[in-house]
């Protein structure tokens, strides 16, 4: 089915959010230097976003994010995030 306009917005936030979460993502993982820590919660929780968020850009929904985190996204991507 064709895009309407108004949906143009919302997938731009969509396929922008992927790439923003990925560098989030690498970013919680090294955050205290250059030693990679793969169980640290922050980068965990990005990675999960990743995740859905590459199955939103196919199918719609929300992307789950704990609170805390969404102030590291802009507000229009902000918009596809939960926190429940």
């Amino acid at each position: 089915s064709p895009l309407l306009h108004s949906d143009f917005p919302t997938q731009r936030a969509a396929n922008q959010i992927v790439g923003k979460l990925y560098t989030l993502c690498n970013q919680a993982s090294k955050r205290d230097g250059a030693t990679i820590d793969l169980f640290n919660e922050d980068s965990i929780s990005y990675a999960k976003a990743y995740k859905d968020a590459l199955d939103v850009q196919k199918h719609g929904g929300s992307i789950y994010l704990p609170l805390h985190l969404h102030e590291n996204l802009s507000p229009s991507q902000q918009v596809l995030l939960t926190s429940d």
